[in-house]
């Protein structure tokens, strides 16, 4: 009789993960909280099957983990309520990053023979540049946006759901996206006036 497998415990995956391991600085800055390291730690196997089932590509995963993990703890320096269910916080940042880059590197199909590539291609995603744009312009916001909307932008840049913003927040949807847009808005203006005395400045320097 053959031997049942079925109910070992990932026994495969646990020869293939790979180590785990996270930077916790750079050049004498600390990225990350010691409440995250615990977290991604522990849900490091998760995570690599994760990112392997969506991504097709498990070697991926420590990049994305770090990326989170930096990210997070910045959120909960800025906000302490976040450790209230730090594990489930981590645990949807993560699963909203590697959908939102599973959406942007499946952006384009290809059809035909290589010499047809160029005509053939099909769009069938957000363009990646806009994507990239966008990312950097509210990175860029930051500073200059109030505590309140700084959150909101965090959530955003985690790739959080506006439904997901409006249930951390305790309001609608919509009324999460009219503070967020007022003070984006808000903030691009600024970003523009400093901007624009910045260059006067240098230009009226000798």
């Amino acid at each position: 009789m053959a031997a049942n497998h079925d109910n070992r415990p990932d026994s495969f995956d646990l020869e293939v993960i790979p180590p785990f391991w996270l930077r916790d600085d750079e050049e004498g800055k600390q990225l990350l909280d010691a409440r995250v390291v615990k977290v991604a730690t522990e849900n490091w196997h998760w995570a690599f099957r994760f990112a392997r089932n969506e991504l097709h590509d498990g070697a991926g995963a420590l990049e994305i983990v770090e990326f989170v993990a930096i990210e997070v703890s910045k959120r909960l320096r800025a906000e302490p309520a976040v450790q209230t269910n730090l594990a489930a916080y981590y645990k949807t940042a993560y699963v909203n990053r590697v959908r939102a880059l599973a959406e942007r590197n499946g952006r384009i199909r290809y059809e035909g023979s290589p010499n047809d590539l160029e005509l053939n291609h099909q769009p069938i995603a957000a363009d990646w540049f806009k994507l990239f744009e966008n990312r950097m312009i509210l990175q860029a916001l930051l500073p200059f946006t109030a505590e309140p909307i700084r959150r909101i932008l965090n959530y955003r840049l985690l790739d959080f759901s506006w439904k997901e913003i409006a249930g951390h927040l305790g309001v609608t949807e919509k009324q999460a996206k009219s503070r967020f847009y007022y003070g984006v808005q808000q903030a691009r203006d600024e970003l523009s006036a400093a901007q624009k005395k910045r260059a006067r400045k240098e230009a009226s320097a000798p």
